[in-house]
């Protein structure tokens, strides 16, 4: 504020009447400054100018003008300031300090001293020494603080003799002594001020002072009363304050000296006209609430009861963050997300906003707000004591659109994610960037149609009730197209890393210039499924051809559709061995499988695996039967994968396809059987070694060497023997018991692993039978055969091996026959020595013509001798001795058969004697891969 001398009036009429010229008249600056800290170029003889201000505050005091501002920065200020000039009303002399941070004073004397002066302003200053105002008027002390204690122990502030209408507001008092109001003083306002741990008298202290007003402040006091009021300070108001009682020991840890403080104390001659409301008091260890009127009052029903005072007072726990600050604990939230009213302040939103002395913000400068958490039955939106609970708003806001590609005319959706306690009071604007935007409170999305194309950047600001107000999230890049037609597209390939017959349908090609809103997949199964995304999968429960729907339909309504065709099938795949593991034995489990019952079985083998591989046994069967093995979810199949008599024992290999949850289904036509699972490997589209048919060779026959005794265990060399190379992993063997003196079972398996709780083929006294095996080959290239009860002779040949080097991929199939002798234009048995040739390329459009070999299980039945079957490629010369099932007249027998096939896509089955009907069903080939 620039103010002209008073002499310039008479100047200018003593130069009219001497027809002088006038001297332009010299205007008062603004600011004074003072900083120690430029040395050399501070002076305090100059005009205490930016560029060469004053050394010490004393300087300016002694010039400075109504209107002006003393702008002191530096630190380390010993100088005792005595202000005794004056400012006016509108134009009071103001003493700032930089951002509270100038050191002032001295042990003994105060910072500040103001004498006889009136219209003063002292703000913002850091000052352990105080400040003392003497028979002076119209004086504000704002905004500074003190965190440390003076000697010898005074107040920090000290208003006293005949001074007036002094407010003391914002101050932040720590570890030292507080404010104190001395006799003949009157009209003082004490507003929004935190004093904490102070010492020896109380932390505000009024003593004859009529007039009073004691607003808003939070006091935390160690040893001593919170707020004491002697002598004839009649008037008195106290509103609104927090009050926390004092605790045994000090800020320094000493012991207090009494230990029955008062928090709210007010003398006798003090009453007369005096008013209390509003306050929240909260009395430590064996400290008093109130003493009002020479009477000791333990809670505000008592002290309302007893005088009137206190009405909406409170006796409680403040909930505040730390006792030296007093900032109210908010609300905690629920699991979900509501408050939790138990761990709230109660100094939140309870106070009174039209009590005398109310500041407009609270202690540092922050705005009074309404918590949203909190209940509304208090006075108003106010908290009580200093400090006003703020919302706080982290940076971290996110902005996102549904769409970052549309076409004009498309309304597109914004989502801010703002992270505050408050969220209901937050205010989202919303920067479309083309021009418009948009407000909303509480609600963090906004819509907005583009008119036009652009490449507009949209972005938003949040703002919060107080606190940290405003954050910007960063900013999203959109491109607004001219609008054009929808066009579907999509793609369907067989996922091989998930279930077996499953799609992966991807529809990422679709033409559009406006959103695509959803899209519709029409599996052809009569499932269908919608949403978002382009891309979805599916498992079918079996193999077909299945006629696949897209429909895509943009954000404008617009909708297209395209479809095609895809071929759910096993995929070819490669083989892992397992040491045999029994999944299933309804004996200790379920009870047996009844006729015409079919039973689920969980397969632990990888989530992609399309065919396992089990050893199925039943056992203790009531009646002639046969069990069926096929993929869960999928058709029960004509086919057969092991018979048995009733009182037989009977295990055969199955190879069979999973259906799409990874399991089989195993199905008993008639009476009653147990059934025994053990599972032995996995075919899978990759991780596995593929196979090489051969044979058949024989690999062992005990019958020159010597049968196995009971409990034997014989080791037999495989890599290296038959055509196995030395690098196998798996062999695939057929295993013949023959002449065992004892019913029993043979186990094959790995050399140098434990035995397992498994079986490879069962038999009784004086039985062939014959089985499959898939035997993992182990330590030293062998495997072990273990021989339960009685004497038996073993024959095994080989008709197959994995390895690293093998070509062959096998593709399972849903069991389907292939031939029954039984049925057919010409039914009748295969007489002994007769050939059967089978057709298996081409066979139901199933099998390819590259086929090179397949997985069959043959079935003998309605036989009339002794005698067996040989699997050979199509066109090869009978094998000779080899067999691949042996059985005697009258018997029904299958066994699990891998065969090559000869060049004309046939396998040959010659039946050694007798006459015999023969089935035969496929599961699966293999081809080149």
């Amino acid at each position: 504020m620039r103010r002209p001398r008073a002499l310039g009036v008479s100047v200018a009429v003593l130069t009219g009447v001497l027809g002088l010229p006038a001297p332009a008249a010299s205007a008062v600056p603004d600011n004074l400054y003072v900083n120690n800290a430029l040395g050399s170029n501070c002076s305090d003889t100059g005009a205490g100018t930016q560029a060469q201000p004053y050394c010490t505050i004393s300087a300016a005091a002694a010039v400075v003008q109504p209107g002006q501002t003393v702008q002191v920065s530096g630190a380390g200020y010993s100088d005792s300031v005595n202000i005794t000039r004056s400012g006016t009303k509108d134009a009071p002399i103001t003493f700032v300090g930089s951002g509270n941070a100038v050191g002032l004073g001295s042990e003994t004397t105060p910072a500040f001293t103001v004498s006889g002066a009136h219209d003063v302003v002292i703000r913002g200053f850091n000052t352990h020494s105080g400040i003392a105002v003497q028979d002076s008027s119209g004086v504000l002390i704002d905004g500074n603080v003190a965190w440390s204690r003076i000697k010898p122990a005074r107040p920090w502030l000290a208003i006293t003799g005949t001074s007036a209408n002094v407010t003391v507001l914002h101050n932040q008092l720590r570890s030292t002594n507080g404010v104190s109001v001395g006799a003949g003083v009157t009209g003082t306002t004490i507003s929004g001020n935190s004093v904490s741990w102070s010492f020896g008298t109380a932390a505000i202290a009024v003593d004859g002072a009529p007039n009073t007003t004691i607003t808003n402040n939070t006091v935390a006091v160690g040893c001593g009363p919170g707020i004491m009021v002697t002598g004839a300070a009649t008037g008195l108001g106290l509103y609104n304050n927090v009050v926390t009682g004092h605790d045994s020991m000090n800020a320094f840890g000493s012991p207090c000296p009494s230990k029955t403080a008062t928090e709210i104390q007010v003398a006798a001659e003090a009453t007369q006209g005096s008013r209390a409301d509003y306050n929240l008091v909260w009395p430590k260890n064996s400290g008093l609430a109130y003493s009002w009127g020479g009477q000791s009052y333990g809670t505000p029903a008592l002290l309302n009861a007893a005088t009137g005072q206190g009405t909406h007072d409170l006796l409680a726990d403040p909930h505040y963050a730390g006792p030296n600050f007093g900032i109210p604990l908010d609300c905690q939230l629920l699991a979900d997300g509501t408050p939790d009213k138990s761990t709230c302040s109660p100094a939140i939103d309870s106070a009174d906003p039209t009590a005398p002395g109310v500041p407009s913000t609270d202690i540092r400068g922050l705005p009074i707000v309404r918590d949203p958490l909190v209940d509304h039955s208090g006075a108003g939106n106010l908290d009580r004591g200093a400090f006003e609970l703020q919302d706080y708003l982290q940076d971290n806001v996110e902005l996102s659109s549904n769409y970052a590609d549309a076409p004009s005319g498309s309304e597109l959706t914004f989502t801010a994610t703002a992270h505050s306690q408050w969220l209901s009071t937050v205010t989202y604007r919303f920067d479309f960037g083309d021009g418009t935007s948009a407000t909303t409170t509480g609600t963090p999305t906004a819509t907005h149609t583009y008119t036009a194309p652009c490449d507009c950047k949209a972005s938003v600001t949040v703002t919060a009730e107080g606190g940290k107000q405003t954050a910007a999230g960063a900013p999203v890049s959109l491109t607004i197209t001219t609008p054009g037609p929808l066009a579907a597209h999509f793609s369907a390939t067989a996922k091989l890393d998930d279930h077996p017959l499953t799609v992966a349908v991807d529809s990422r090609a679709t033409v559009s210039s406006a959103p695509v809103a959803k899209f519709t997949f029409d599996y052809g199964d009569g499932t269908t499924t919608s949403g978002p995304w382009p891309t979805s999968t599916h498992s079918y429960k079996r193999p077909g051809d299945y006629l696949i729907t897209v429909t895509a339909q943009d954000a404008k309504g617009q909708t297209s559709s395209t479809s095609q065709y895809f071929v759910a099938a096993y995929a070819p795949s490669t083989y892992t061995a397992v040491a045999p593991t029994r999944l299933l034995d309804t004996r200790t489990s379920s009870g047996p499988l009844h006729g015409g019952g079919a039973l689920v079985l969980n397969i632990p083998n990888p989530a992609n695996a399309e065919a396992v591989v089990l050893n199925i046994t039943a056992t203790n069967v009531s009646s002639d039967t046969f069990l069926t093995v096929w993929p869960d979810g999928q058709a029960r199949p004509y086919s057969s994968n092991l018979n048995a008599k009733a009182g037989q024992t009977v295990a055969n290999l199955v190879t069979v396809p999973v259906g799409s949850d990874g399991s089989v289904q195993i199905f008993n036509h008639s009476g009653n059987a147990d059934v025994v699972a053990d599972f032995v490997g996995y075919y899978q589209p990759d991780g596995g070694q593929k196979f090489t048919p051969s044979g058949p060779s024989r690999l062992l026959d005990t019958r020159p060497a010597g049968s196995l005794a009971p409990a034997e265990v014989r080791s037999v060399q495989v890599a290296g023997k038959s055509g196995v190379p030395a690098n196998a992993s798996a062999v695939v063997l057929n295993l013949t018991a023959t002449e065992p003196t004892a019913s029993g079972y043979l186990t094959a398996y790995p050399h140098g692993g434990a035995t397992p709780k498994a079986s490879s083929i069962n038999f009784r006294p004086g039985q062939t039978v014959a089985n499959q095996a898939i035997v993992p080959i182990g330590q030293d290239g062998k495997i072990d055969l273990y021989n339960f009860a009685g004497n038996t002779q073993v024959v095994a040949d080989v008709f197959g091996y994995y390895s690293p080097d093998s070509q062959g991929v096998f593709t399972p199939v849903s069991p389907v026959r292939l031939t029954d002798t039984r049925y057919g234009s010409f039914p009748r048995p295969l007489p002994g020595g007769g050939k059967l040739p089978v057709q298996v390329t081409g066979s139901f459009d199933v099998v390819p013509m590259n086929a090179t070999a397949a997985v069959l299980n043959v079935t003998a039945t309605e036989t009339t001798a002794y005698g067996y079957l040989s699997v050979v490629p199509g066109g090869d010369p009978h094998p000779g001795a080899t067999s691949n099932l042996n059985f005697g007249p009258g018997q029904t027998v299958p066994n699990h058969v891998i065969t090559p096939l000869g060049t004309n896509g046939q396998a040959d089955i010659y039946n050694f004697a007798g006459n015999t009907h023969v089935i035969a069903d496929l599961f699966g080939y293999f081809t080149k891969g």
